[in-house]
């Protein structure tokens, strides 16, 4: 027999307005750092045969972005934006690192979707 329990905070006025500041800062953090890595995969697409000078960005390709160069650029955010220094690291290890989740699964969509991609295709030519 599993039990689980729920627990359900009462902040006080102080504290919610903790709360609430520190999503505000990690709600920037992994858009800045979804920017990155967004960034980064539109420098190393293009197509075979040519690049746009136009619509693609010339200069150098930084490294790939990822999980520990992002974690890695922690302790340079807290020095360039003090309100940082206010939050946990590990709270800010915890948004990487679901964010790091969250784009794996987004470049490699899992395999019973392509499965069930591949059949609509097979639909569609027979």
């Amino acid at each position: 027999m599993i039990l689980t329990f729920e627990y359900r905070i009462k902040p006080a006025q102080k504290q919610a307005e903790c709360i609430d500041h520190w999503l505000e800062l990690l709600r920037r953090h992994w858009n800045y750092a979804l920017g990155q890595r967004l960034d980064w995969l539109r420098r190393t697409r293009c197509t075979i045969d040519r690049c746009s000078l136009i619509s693609e960005p010339i200069g150098e390709i930084t490294e790939k972005v990822n999980y520990y160069t992002q974690q890695s650029d922690l302790k340079q955010t807290k020095i360039l934006f003090p309100d940082y220094k206010d939050i946990y690291c590990e709270v800010q290890q915890m948004n990487l690192q679901r964010l790091e989740k969250a784009w794996k699964r987004w470049l490699v969509p899992n395999k019973k979707e392509r499965e069930e991609d591949d059949l609509d295709l097979r639909k569609l030519v027979n």
